[in-house]
C-alpha cells in the first residue's frame, strides 16, 4: 500500500509540474505575441509619423518660380476678358472657385450673361480662380488643380476659358469627394478647344504656383468666400436674380440694358 501512494504522489506532482511548465509556456508566449503586436504598432507609428513629416516638410517648401500666363503681370491675381483694361468700360471681378456649390449655383444663372459681356466688351472682366475649398475634397488639391487648369486654357487661348470654365462647372463633384481627375479636365479643355500642350500643363500643375501665391494675395485682401462678385470695385450680392448682373454692368458703363432683359432668358445654356 506505500508503494501504491507514492506512486499515486508521483503522479500528482508530474501532473502538476505538466500544467506549471505548460502555464509558462503560454506565458511565455503571450509575451511573445504582446511584444509583437507592441513592435507592429510601434512601426505603423513611426511609418504615419513619417509620412505626416515629410507632408508638412513639403507644404513649408518654396514651390520654387511663379509662373504667370502670357500677358499676366507677375502680382497680378486674375485672368482679363472681353474689353481691355484702358477701355474705360466698368470692371466686372469674379472670384471663383470649382469645388463651391454657391460658384455653381452663380454659374447656371449668369454664364450666359458672362459670355455675352465679354463677346460684346461691355466690361473688362477679371475672373480670379480660388482654391479656398482644397479642403473640401478627399484629394486635398481639387481646387487648385481644377484653378491651374483654368490658366492653363486661358494661356492657351483666352477665347476658350468661358466655355471651359461652363463644362467644369456643369460636372462640379460634391464636396467630400476627390474631384474630377486630371484626365477628366483635360477632357473638358479639350472640348472646349484647348490645344494638346493644355494637358501637360495640367498634369504639371503649371500655374500651380501663381494661384497659391499671386491669386491668393489679391483675393484675400477682398474676401474670404466665394462667390464673390465686384462692378466698378463695389460688391455686387443680387447675382442669384437671373439678368441682374448685367443690368448692373450695362448700368455702371453709361448704358441701358436690352428691353429682354439681356441674356438673362439665357442664363444657364453657356
Amino acid at each position: 500500500m506505500a508503494s501504491s501512494s507514492k506512486s499515486a504522489q508521483s503522479r500528482r506532482e508530474a501532473q502538476r509540474e505538466a500544467i506549471r511548465q505548460q502555464r509558462q509556456a503560454e506565458l511565455r508566449r503571450q509575451r511573445t505575441v504582446r511584444n509583437v503586436v507592441i513592435a507592429v504598432v510601434t512601426v505603423a507609428a513611426l511609418v504615419l509619423l513619417a509620412g505626416a513629416g515629410y507632408l508638412i516638410y513639403r507644404s513649408l517648401q518654396p514651390e520654387g518660380p511663379v509662373a504667370t500666363p502670357e500677358g499676366v503681370a507677375e502680382d497680378q491675381g486674375y485672368l482679363t476678358l472681353g474689353a481691355p483694361a484702358d477701355s474705360g468700360k466698368p470692371v466686372l471681378e469674379i472670384h471663383l472657385d470649382f469645388m463651391c456649390p454657391h460658384c455653381g449655383t452663380f454659374e447656371e444663372i449668369n454664364s450666359a450673361d458672362v459670355q455675352t459681356i465679354v463677346d460684346n466688351e461691355e466690361a473688362t472682366v477679371q475672373i480670379v480662380p480660388r482654391r479656398i475649398l482644397d479642403r473640401s475634397s478627399t484629394s486635398g488639391d481639387f481646387s487648385t488643380r481644377a484653378a491651374n487648369a483654368l490658366v492653363c486654357v486661358y494661356e492657351d487661348d483666352p477665347a476658350n476659358t468661358m466655355e471651359f470654365q461652363a463644362a467644369m462647372f456643369a460636372d462640379q463633384p460634391t464636396q467630400g469627394t476627390a474631384g474630377l481627375s486630371n484626365e477628366e479636365i483635360w477632357a473638358h479643355a479639350q472640348a472646349a478647344g484647348a490645344s494638346e500642350s493644355v494637358q501637360s500643363c495640367i498634369d504639371n500643375r503649371t500655374y500651380q504656383g501663381w494661384v497659391r501665391g499671386p491669386v491668393d494675395a489679391y483675393a484675400q485682401e477682398k474676401t474670404t468666400g466665394t462667390p464673390y462678385v465686384e462692378i466698378a470695385g463695389e460688391e455686387f450680392q443680387d447675382w442669384a436674380t437671373p439678368g441682374a448682373l448685367r443690368e448692373a454692368v450695362l448700368a455702371a458703363g453709361g448704358g441701358a440694358a436690352p428691353s429682354d432683359g439681356g441674356g438673362a432668358s439665357d442664363a444657364g445654356q453657356g
